[in-house]
Formats: C-alpha cells, structure tokens, sequence
C-alpha cells in the first residue's frame, strides 16, 4: 500500500490544488503515478508519452510541475525531458529508469529540475516538488533590466538570464546558469562546495558534491579558452570555488 502521509516540510511551500502532468511511456504507468499524487491534493494530468505529446490536451504553460516516470525500456526519460522542456517551462522532475549518475545527467542536462531513482514513492516526490517550487521562487524575483555584471570578456545578464563571451552568446543550460549566478553573487570569493549544491540543487542535495564536479565541467568547457587550465572559474582545494577576473596577458 502507497503510503500519503506527507512528510515534513513545514517551511515548504503547499502545492494542493496545484495543476501536475504525470508523463510516462504508457498511459497505465501515468494513471498509476497520476492516483498516487492525487492523495496529495494536485490536480494530476495524466499523458501517455507513446503518443503525440502535440495531441496532448494539456495546458503545459498553466502547470505547477510536470512529473516524468521514466521506467521503461521503450522511451529514455532524458527523451521524455527534453521533449517535455520544448513545451512548458514548468519545473520538472524526472523518476528515472536505471537510477545512474550518467542518466541522472543525461536527463537534468536535457531540462529537468530534479532526478530521482525507479521506485521513488510518491510522497519523496511531493516533497521535492515542494522545494522546487521554493526555489523557483527566490529564482522569479523580479531584476531590473539592466542587472548584469561583466567578469574579464563575460557579461551575465540576470534578468534574461544569458551569458555572453566577447559579445557571443554563450548557451547555458537553466543549471549551469543557475550555478554560474550563484559565483557571481559573490564574484571574486570562494563559495563552499556544499553552499553551492544546496542552493543550486537544494539542501537535500548539499552532501552530493558529484553534482557540483559535473556542471563546474560542463560551465569550464562552455567558458574556459582552455577547460584544462581554467581562469575563470577557480577551485580553492578544500574550500570551494570562486568566480574569477582573469588577469590579463603582459
């Protein structure tokens, strides 16, 4: 038997009556994770993703969150993201189906918000649908139009959320920009490697120092004139890292 007892989260935002798709590679699959987090008050839309997503009759841009359960062989859940992410820009959580970190990767780098392991219950997932919708928050806060700040040839542009190297525009993924931000906040100061995961992944994530590793590659490899000795973005051994201005050549 499903257990429905919410868990705690006091501090957390509530998400009852909130709209949520459930996408799954099958319409059983959906309508069995759809009945499980209806027992916590959303309002489920269930989608079966073997057929059309555009036949759909779901509002995308009206959701609260879009809940993937990737448990298939059929349909790859970072496929099932990535076309889900074309959509809405809704937060999505993705239940994955081999539980690995290169899917876990795969998916969160094709748009997810969140990735959790094949079986994960329903109430682990209201709970970190709750803490993405607290984060997305502090994240929506309005900026004016002209917040950007310039590190060496980069301009970050808060409020269109855009990176620019010597005027090119620089695409990030929503992670990689978020953790880019948080550096930036405090440009020239190290952030402690934990400080970082917790605020760009969440706090139930701040021992997963893995997660910060894989995008602070993925961001040197996109920004970096030479990922292998990077400049901009600096690892302070035992510390954390710290958004650079690279001094410039005699």
């Amino acid at each position: 038997m499903v257990s429905t007892r919410r868990l705690a989260g006091d501090g957390l935002p509530s998400l009852v009556g909130a709209p949520v798709a459930v996408v799954a590679p099958d319409l059983p699959r959906a309508n069995l994770r759809a009945r499980e987090l209806e027992q916590f008050g959303y309002a489920v839309h269930a989608v079966d993703a073997s057929a059309p997503l555009e036949g759909e009759p779901c509002h995308w841009d009206a959701l609260a969150g879009v809940v993937i359960e990737g448990n298939g062989a059929r349909i790859l859940p970072q496929k099932l993201a990535e076309a889900v992410r074309q959509r809405t820009e809704a937060p999505i959580l993705v239940v994955g189906s081999s539980g690995t970190l290169e899917e876990m990767a795969a998916c969160i780098e094709a748009g997810a918000d969140d990735y959790c392991r094949p079986g994960t219950p329903a109430a682990e997932i209201d709970l970190r649908l709750r803490a993405i919708a607290r984060r997305a928050a502090r994240f929506s806060a309005p900026r004016p139009a002209d917040d950007r700040l310039q590190i060496g040839d980069l301009e970050i542009d808060f409020g269109t959320q855009t990176v620019r190297k010597r005027g090119e525009v620089i695409p990030l993924s929503p992670t990689e920009f978020r953790l880019l931000a948080t550096l930036a906040e405090r440009a020239g100061h190290v952030v402690p490697a934990r400080a970082l995961v917790a605020r760009v992944w969440g706090t139930q994530y701040a021992d997963e120092t893995h997660y910060l590793r894989l995008y602070i590659r993925y961001l040197r490899q996109k920004l970096e004139d030479d990922p292998s000795r990077p400049r901009y973005i600096v690892n302070r051994w035992g510390a954390g890292y710290a958004l650079e201005v690279p001094p410039r050549a005699a």
